[in-house]
Parts: C-alpha cells; structure tokens; sequence
C-alpha cells in the first residue's frame, strides 16, 4: 500500500483552518476580557457631586442634605488607616474619632462607590451621637489596592480583616458593621464566620441575596441574554478575578449567623429588589428587625424617610448596646 502524501492544497487549508480556530480563540478571549472589565473591573467609581447624577430628579429634594454630608466626610479630622488584606492588599480607611467614643461604626460602601456618597448623610449625624466612624475603600476602590470587585465573594473577608484591626486597637469599644448594597451584601456574606467579641451588630442596607442573583437581575432589567451572557460573565470572573460569583451567597451565609442585625430596604428599589432584602432578612439566623420605606428607591431610604430610619437604627443600637445608650 502506497502512502497517502496530503498535497499542497491539503496542507494549506488544515493551516488555513488552525489559523482561524486559534482567531476565534482569541476573539473568545477578548470577549470574555471585555466582560470581566464591564461587570468585574476596579478603580472605575464615580463621585456623584461631580457627575451631575444630583441634578436628577430623584435627587433633587435631598441635593442640598447629601452634599453637606459629603462635606463634612471630606473635611472633618480624621486618621488615614491601612490593614493587609488576606491575599496581601492594603485595603484603606479613614477614621473619625469621637469624643467619649459610645461605639465604633465600620461603614462599607457600594458597588463602584466611595464611602462619602453612601453614607453621607448619616456619618455627621452619628458621629455628633458619639459614635467614632470608620469609612473603609473596598478593595479596588479609592485608595485601596486590589484591580477585582468580587461583589462581596472576597470582600467578605476583608470586613473580618477591618473588624479583627478595629478589636485589636479599641479593645473595649463595642463595634457596628452597617453596609449599603454591595457592602449590606459583603457584611452579611461574611455573618457566618465568627467576629471579634467586640463587633455587637451588623446593619444591611439594600443588600442582594447573592452575586450572582443580582447580575442575572440586572441583565433582565436592561434586556440582555441572560442565558446566553451570564455563563460568560461568570466564566470571566473565574479567570481575571480569581473567584466564582456563585462561590458565596448573602442569603445562605446568613442562615448561619449569630449577631443581632437590623435590615433596612426601600419599598421602590429596583436596582435591588426590597424582596431580596425581604428573603435576606427572613433567612438570617440571628435576632433581627427590618425597617422598609415606601417611595425609596435603591440606597435613599435613609433621606426619603430620615425619622423612621434614624429612629429604627437608634432602636437597634440601644438593643446591642445597652450599657452605652
């Protein structure tokens, strides 16, 4: 039997077709980049006194409120802090010291945020209540390093970091760990795993039941494939992120929680569905309240009903500290 020699036609096509399995490789590979940089990326936040966001109409009755409370985040005396995350990040903070100090507030922003916008118009209020403020940068976020947002999967573990650094130098200072959206999330993803003696109560804002729950949530919102772009962007993560946006759930984490929690949603969210919060709060495991506004939409119960949230979060810390308050 004579041997079969391919010709050069052969040749060149099987050349041809390799050229093009590795082209769509690669464009494979850049779309998941692409991907992993809309949904994942870090050091991409926005400041809304600069973005014109306050000039909308949802924003417009509580300008004037936000902006003082962003500026007095930005000029009140405060301490630059550091910690080394668990994989060996400087994660930092800024602490606002209070005099004759009832407590310590952990307070952790959102998803591409920074602390002053979020917690704006509380951080004035508690700390002239005696309350010393720690506002933290999540790990990609201002001057914290790290180039992944892992929407709490990671993060969850650098709230224990700030938690074991705050116990370690306040020893006999009670803590409170509050979290809005992204962060409510991160603060109850990291409930199960137990804190300082010294952390007395978690507080949730607005948070979703899981990571992956609320990308395929915001996918349906803007009309995109979820069956087609979820597995993609999960895949991403896997790859550029280091972790798996289905590895750790808000909701199941909670279920083995033990501290006292106060969970807080606007009736209006539909960024966040109130109903996660509903579902986070029904599932947690330890002693728990929740408070809801009507008309608030993603992150303003605060400000669209400041006596009924105030008063719910002044109700909250006289029950976890009661020789304080």
């Amino acid at each position: 039997m004579g041997l079969i020699i391919p010709s050069i036609q052969e040749g060149e096509n099987i050349v041809t077709l390799i050229y093009i399995l590795l082209g769509l490789l690669l464009l494979f590979i850049l779309t998941l980049y692409v991907v992993y940089l809309i949904t994942f990326r870090g050091r991409v936040y926005h400041d809304i006194t600069k973005t014109g966001e306050l000039d909308g109409e949802k924003f417009v009755p509580y300008k004037k409120l936000i902006l003082d409370g962003v500026t007095f985040a930005r000029h009140a005396p405060n301490e630059p802090v550091t910690v080394k995350s668990y994989d060996g990040l400087v994660l930092c903070g800024r602490y606002y010291p209070a005099d004759k100090e009832r407590a310590i507030l952990i307070l952790c922003h959102g998803y591409r945020s920074i602390p002053e916008n979020d917690f704006s118009c509380a951080i004035e209020y508690f700390h002239g209540q005696g309350f010393g403020i720690l506002l933290i940068d999540q790990r990609a976020h201002g001057k914290s390093r790290g180039r992944t947002m892992a929407f709490g999967v990671k993060e969850r573990r650098d709230i224990h970091t700030w938690a074991d650094f705050v116990s370690d130098r306040w020893p006999d200072t009670p803590i409170v760990i509050e979290g809005i959206s992204m962060g409510a999330a991160t603060v109850l993803m990291a409930s199960s795993e137990p804190f300082p003696k010294s952390v007395v109560g978690l507080i949730a804002d607005c948070g979703y039941t899981s990571p992956g729950e609320i990308i395929r949530h915001v996918m349906r919102r803007l009309h995109l494939p979820e069956k087609l772009l979820y597995p993609l962007v999960r895949l991403s993560g896997r790859i550029f992120g280091g972790f798996d946006v289905e590895g750790c759930s808000a909701l199941e984490e909670g279920r083995r929680a033990n501290l006292p929690a106060l969970f807080i949603h606007g009736e209006a969210d539909a960024f966040v569905p109130c109903g996660m919060g509903e579902r986070n709060f029904a599932a947690y495991g330890g002693p728990k309240w929740m408070v809801t506004v009507k008309k608030a939409g993603h992150g303003m119960s605060y400000v669209v009903d400041m006596p009924k949230v105030q008063g719910a979060v002044d109700e909250f810390l006289k029950r976890v500290l009661p020789e304080k308050i």
